[in-house]
């Protein structure tokens, strides 16, 4: 299942600041999304329907998304280290 990948703006600052190691793994992990959506070791947020998430770069960083099944679009929503990812999610 082939999906459109979107980074709004603010995700986008939130890549930007990250140091450029993280960086690549992350824009590798966004970019995998594209082709598998639910790759292994994603799991679906509590409570949020169709949010997931899925950690890179030693565990230590999260990227939480929103998967549209029907229209093939993956939306990147969120990318941070594991502590503050979550903020606006629990």
């Amino acid at each position: 299942m082939t999906c459109r990948v979107e980074i709004p703006h603010s995700v986008q600052r939130e890549l930007d600041a990250l140091p450029d190691s993280v960086w690549k793994e992350a824009i590798q992990t966004i970019s995998d999304l594209r082709e598998d959506p639910f790759p292994e070791g994603a799991h679906e947020l509590r409570g949020h329907r169709d949010y997931f998430r899925v950690k890179f770069y030693f565990d230590r960083y999260r990227i939480i998304y929103r998967v549209s099944r029907k229209q093939r679009r993956v939306v990147i929503t969120r990318v941070g280290i594991r502590g503050t990812a979550y903020i606006g999610y629990q």
